[in-house]
């Protein structure tokens, strides 16, 4: 038992009293006279004790009646102090993110949560004051009466937005950093969100966790999908893979999936899924023409419909450019390969006239045979290389090594030695590798493989993350690849002509010169997530660096202007919070849509995983909270909840009670004790 008003308790001194009284009796004797003395000492010696005895329980009863009225007046309670119980102050969190579309036997989750909430609020004493928070934190900014509390809670909706519970909380301390208070949590309790290890040490306030009850846990959703290759063209097959996950113990049969391109139905599957198992489905189809595509796979399932659906977004490149830097002229096998392909646009440029602020424009640079190479196009090359571009590095018989080596050395890819004119040939191909998984299958043991006149030994440490991937027989690498940033730098070791090499006569020139152009052609994000809060490297650039872009949701009049900044001439949107549907949004500058980036809700809550009341009272025990509840999420456990604390409240009644009973008591004894 604690005190509201310990300080009143001092005035227990006043038991003092009726002892006082008792030790000086000031009532004067009266004279009666008696014939027989002796008859008066035996009444006496009888009497004595007996008055001696009742005037001991009259001072007790007195006492105790003093006692009980001072005890009253400093407002007792049961149980450990409360300090919330002080400041009359209620922080109440209503879960309304997409796992409370659950349903239970009351109904949704949600709404079983928010009518809970209210009923606590309107059978709260009058003056106490709220703080309503949800996983938006738009809202529950301030404490709000009684009745203010109430509107806001009936104006909740459920939220694509997710929130850890350890960050509800830690909001909530920094609200009412000055006060004491009760916090109360209606939830559903999802694992993935009941941090428990996650919550600030809290030895003062007390909290009450109210799991929403729900019998219904079975959801079906589609988690990702990705290209198998990532360049798209118009008229080529196009192999696109979804997952789809079911988050129940029950099995689906023949669930229907469809994916949808443009708003066209392409195609549809009839999946099966195992109980807490995915499902990998593949999907062909031809794209039609180039430019941004929007794409989206749907099922059906109820009650949790959220995750049903899955937006993604693509662009068809309808060519690939291509530039070769060199001395005058591009070599003659290079530019007869890329002019013989529709799909590739071909630029040849001498290496003292490069448009340094165009080079983001192209698929590929190939170094042709340049002599040397500048400080300052190396600088450009390897910006244009870690921001995802590919390079390929042709030296020729004059080239001046230094200018190469300094070139690798600033990439950490090793270094070219002076040349080798030792007649050989290729002996290994690496054709596991990416780089070549597009084009062979299979190699014949017998195969004709490229003979080597002239090349340049090139070495490299096993840690610089330099890849072989064709090697001639005294073990020097032909073609080697260095993953730098998100590009690609690709090192023949021999010049490209017949005196050096004949690689450009074996079916492998066209494998190593497509793959040199697609191997890291790879599409921006197929999709994001709301919330998620991840900064997103837009697929375009712009000429003027002050000009910004809008970001519009498709066949919708919402738009905003999200936060982004330029980095070496690539955007990136920094803060975009506005988001809270998904669906397609649209990257507009002047009228025109320069990219289509895809948002969906978060997959965290397609999770159907929640704590039951002992597994969260587990772990609530090695909490850094001392003082907590777990309560049945039903109205009758908010009634008890409330009249505990109305017990509480009223105790000081007990205590008045009790007083009166000891004067009733002393009453009496007075008038029937003779």
């Amino acid at each position: 038992m604690y005190f509201i008003h310990p300080e009143i308790l001092w005035w227990l001194f006043l038991v003092l009293i009726p002892v006082i009284i008792h030790l000086f009796n000031f009532r004067r004797y009266k004279k009666i006279y008696f014939s027989d003395i002796e008859f008066l000492r035996n009444i006496s010696r009888q009497t004595k004790k007996q008055n001696k005895l009742k005037h001991l329980i009259i001072l007790f009863l007195r006492m105790l009646a003093t006692a009980f009225i001072v005890i009253a007046f400093a407002s007792p309670r049961l149980g450990e102090k409360k300090t919330a119980s002080v400041s009359g102050v209620k922080s109440i969190y209503i879960d309304n993110s997409f796992s409370m579309y659950g349903q239970g036997e009351k109904g949704m989750a949600f709404e079983v949560a928010r009518n809970l909430a209210g009923e606590l609020v309107k059978n709260s004493e009058k003056d106490t004051r709220f703080l309503i928070q949800t996983n938006n934190f738009v809202s529950g900014k301030r404490l709000v009466t009684q009745k203010e509390a109430i509107n806001q809670i009936n104006k909740i909706k459920i939220s694509p937005v997710t929130r850890k519970i350890s960050g509800i909380l830690s909001r909530q301390s920094k609200i009412l950093a000055n006060s004491s208070f009760e916090s109360y949590l209606f939830s559903d309790f999802q694992r993935y969100a009941t941090d428990v290890n996650n919550f600030n040490k809290d030895t003062v306030n007390y909290y009450y966790f109210m799991p929403v009850e729900r019998t219904q846990n079975k959801n079906i959703y589609i988690d990702s999908c990705y290209f198998e290759k990532p360049l798209i063209l118009p008229g080529r097959k196009a192999v696109l893979k979804v997952i789809v996950k079911n988050a129940s113990a029950a099995g689906y049969e023949k669930v229907p999936l469809k994916l949808f391109i443009n708003g066209k139905l392409k195609s549809v599957e009839g999946i099966d899924l195992k109980p807490y198992k995915s499902k990998e489905t593949e999907f062909t189809f031809i794209p039609e023409e180039e430019g941004w595509q929007y794409g989206k796979f749907s099922i059906e399932d109820y009650p949790v419909t959220f995750d049903d659906e899955l937006y993604f977004s693509f662009k068809v490149k309808d060519k690939l450019k291509v530039l070769d830097i060199n001395n005058n002229k591009p070599n003659k096998y290079i530019k007869s390969f890329y002019s013989s392909d529709s799909s590739f646009i071909f630029e040849s440029r001498n290496y003292l006239h490069i448009d340094v602020s165009s080079m983001n424009k192209y698929d590929a640079v190939i170094l042709d045979g340049v002599n040397e190479l500048t400080s300052g196009l190396s600088a450009v090359l390897k910006n244009y290389i870690s921001q995802g571009g590919n390079v390929l590095l042709i030296p020729s018989e004059n080239t001046e090594l230094k200018s190469l080596n300094d070139f690798l050395k600033i990439l950490n890819a090793g270094n070219l030695k002076s040349a080798d004119t030792t007649k050989t040939r290729v002996v290994s191909i690496k054709k596991n590798s990416s780089f070549f998984n597009e084009s062979i299958r299979n190699i014949p043991k017998n195969a004709s493989l490229p003979s080597v006149h002239f090349h340049y030994p090139y070495k490299y440490n096993n840690v610089s993350g330099v890849q072989s991937l064709m090697k001639i027989l005294n073990g020097d690498d032909l073609l080697s690849m260095k993953k730098t940033g998100k590009g690609r730098l690709f090192i023949l070791t021999s010049p490209l002509n017949k005196e050096a090499v004949n690689l450009m006569f074996n079916p492998l020139f066209v494998s190593v010169m497509y793959g040199v152009t697609i191997s890291n052609n790879e599409q921006s994000k197929l999709f994001y997530f709301i919330g998620s809060n991840e900064k997103i490297t837009l697929p375009v650039t712009m000429d003027n660096s002050d000009d910004i872009f809008v970001l519009k949701r498709k066949d919708s009049d919402f738009k905003f202007i999200p936060g982004q900044r330029k980095d070496n001439g690539i955007t990136i949107l920094t803060n975009y919070d506005e988001i809270e549907k998904a669906g397609f949004y649209e990257g507009i500058h002047y009228d025109s849509v320069y990219f289509v980036l895809a948002f969906n809700y978060n997959r965290n809550e397609s999770e159907m995983s929640f704590y039951s009341i002992p597994q969260l009272d587990s772990l609530l025990q090695k909490s850094k909270i001392k003082h907590y509840v777990v309560e049945q999420g039903k109205i009758n456990n908010i009634r008890k909840v409330i009249n505990d604390e109305r017990k509480g409240s009223q105790f000081w009644k007990l205590f008045i009670i009790f007083a009166l009973l000891m004067l009733l008591a002393e009453v009496l004894i007075l008038r029937l004790w003779r």
